[in-house]
């Protein structure tokens, strides 16, 4: 994974999938120059093996960069590699079943790549961060988002391109056939998207908003290719989204107005 400003949440992403039976976990740093480092929250991780940070600090609008050079230099260590964000948890829907008991379903022995759709997770009405696991914080999920037909991959290793090349997103490539849902359907497609969403195997946990404090430092970071200033509309169009996934609140909208001098009304 890609991660800026994500130090409040490495500690917990980082020991879930390690405990979901993933070998080796690759943490491309976009942080800015000065800003903080990934090492100073994850070091036992790092020191046990577990861990390996790829120095892409200072670059913006880098993700598919992170991904195409992640697979030209790490595919021929593993079958499968997978390519999630920060706030992206997957949850096998067998319990007590690890990453490697799933992928070798024989009903994944043809496919080149596993996606595994969205499932938003809300604010639970949440205004202020806390420190607690994301897990703990965030139960209440949104099965009928509209977002959730988008998918993030699992790839093959060892495959003779690299699969992110050229890619459009980083969803999914137009490389990649036969590709399949989490209960190994086939998807006779190179988009972004499962849609109808396909939970039967797998979900991915997207906790894109958290609280409205957190969204509030997320969306003031800014978009990651600007390097100019946030205009107020970019703040408008995101929390627009924001309130489609979660209810309006006066505790949530005075934070708003004391943080960003927004005023939205209820």
């Amino acid at each position: 994974m890609i991660g800026k400003k994500e130090n409040l949440y490495a500690k917990e992403y980082v020991n879930y999938y390690i405990n979901l039976g993933y070998d080796h976990i690759y943490i491309y740093d976009n942080n800015d120059i000065e800003d903080e480092n990934f090492e100073s929250v994850i070091e036992d991780e790092i020191k046990r093996g577990y861990v390996s940070i790829i120095n892409f600090r200072g670059y913006r609008s880098v993700q598919l960069e992170a991904y195409i050079h992640c697979y030209e230099n790490y595919n021929k260590k593993y079958k499968w590699l997978s390519f999630f964000d920060f706030d992206e948890f997957l949850e096998l829907k067998s319990k007590n079943m690890t990453i490697k008991q799933f992928l070798n379903n024989e009903t994944f022995y043809k496919c080149i790549t596993v996606k595994i759709n969205w499932v938003m997770y809300t604010d639970n009405n949440l205004v202020n961060y806390e420190n607690k696991f994301l897990n703990e914080r965030f139960t209440l999920a949104k099965y009928d988002d509209s977002s959730n037909v988008h998918v993030k991959s699992i790839v093959r290793g060892n495959l003779n391109v690299n699969y992110w090349k050229n890619a459009p997103n980083p969803h999914s490539s137009n490389f990649g056939f036969p590709s399949c849902s989490s209960t190994g359907k086939k998807i006779l497609n190179t988009s972004p998207f499962n849609d109808p969403p396909d939970f039967g195997g797998a979900i991915l946990k997207h906790y894109h908003t958290k609280t409205i404090e957190e969204f509030i430092w997320k969306i003031k970071r800014g978009p990651s290719e600007t390097t100019n200033d946030i205009p107020k509309s970019y703040f408008k169009i995101k929390l627009n989204r924001f309130f489609l996934m979660n209810n309006k609140t006066k505790q949530k909208l005075d934070l708003i107005k004391t943080r960003l001098n927004i005023s939205i009304d209820i």
